[in-house]
């Protein structure tokens, strides 16, 4: 029997990453749909979790919907989501300077948090931005300095587009850990834990019951392997053939290889 049979015969739950996994950049990846169709046949509960911060989840919804997937917003994790969450929690009556997308700014204001200028942040918050300049790395190097908090929402160094891989969050945040002596105080995406146990308490299973498929070793795999899930890697988006070589033997090796989610089909 295929390990993917194996490992859909032992979970009810599905954490499926995005980019490199249904998509790449705005080009659907062949099969995918079908694939989350077979999912839920099979009496699964599925998903939908991303690092990337830059888009709403509305914005999420209409584009699986788009690629034939329909979903709910409910169902839709952003890693902005779970920092303006992890914040809320510590501190309601946080002031947050952002330097990021709109997804990002969108989630901050959602959760009830001040969005303020650089000069009065008692957090600063990181993700991916498009539209980064040198005066916002100077903004966020000043408030780190006088004393913010630094949050980043995921340490991606890249992520798949239709055009090839571009810079990730990561980049953004290596830029102000150099200036500022500062690594973030927290880390929410994978392959850190905040973003995997929001998942479970969303979807209502334990981890030995849930697998995780995303298209990166560094990331999804090793943010599965540190919870307890089942980790399935696809070749769709970052990861490559070589990876999966040179990952072999160590303690973040996946439990089975596709080459895309349409494998998941049986």
């Amino acid at each position: 029997m295929p390990e993917i049979e194996r490992i859909l015969q032992k979970i009810t739950a599905v954490i499926l990453d995005m980019d490199g996994v249904i998509y790449c950049g705005s080009r659907p990846i062949g099969g995918a749909s079908r694939a989350v169709a077979f999912l839920r046949g099979l009496g699964k509960k599925v998903i939908f979790l991303t690092n990337n911060s830059e888009n709403t989840r509305p914005h999420y919804v209409q584009k699986l919907r788009r690629m034939g997937i329909p979903v709910a917003e409910k169902d839709v994790i952003t890693s902005g989501q779970v920092a303006a969450d992890y914040i809320r929690r510590l501190d309601p009556e946080a002031k947050v300077f952002v330097i990021g997308g709109k997804g990002l700014v969108d989630e901050i204001t959602r959760a009830g948090l001040r969005l303020v200028a650089p000069e009065k942040a008692t957090y600063v918050v990181v993700g991916i931005d498009q539209e980064l300049t040198y005066g916002k790395l100077k903004d966020g190097l000043r408030a780190l300095l006088s004393g913010a908090k630094f949050i980043a929402t995921n340490p991606d160094r890249v992520y798949p587009t239709e055009d090839g891989l571009l810079p990730g969050a990561g980049a953004v945040i290596a830029a102000l850990e150099r200036c500022s002596g500062r690594k973030p105080d927290v880390i929410i995406g994978k392959p850190y834990p905040h973003m995997i146990r929001y998942g479970l308490k969303i979807l209502g299973t334990d981890p030995g019951e849930t697998a995780i498929i995303g298209d990166q070793i560094e990331t999804d795999i090793k943010a599965g392997k540190r919870a307890g899930l089942f980790t399935i890697l696809v070749l769709s988006g970052v990861a490559s053939e070589d990876d999966v070589r040179r990952a072999k033997g160590t303690k973040d090796f996946p439990d089975c290889v596709l080459r895309s989610l349409a494998e998941v089909v049986t």
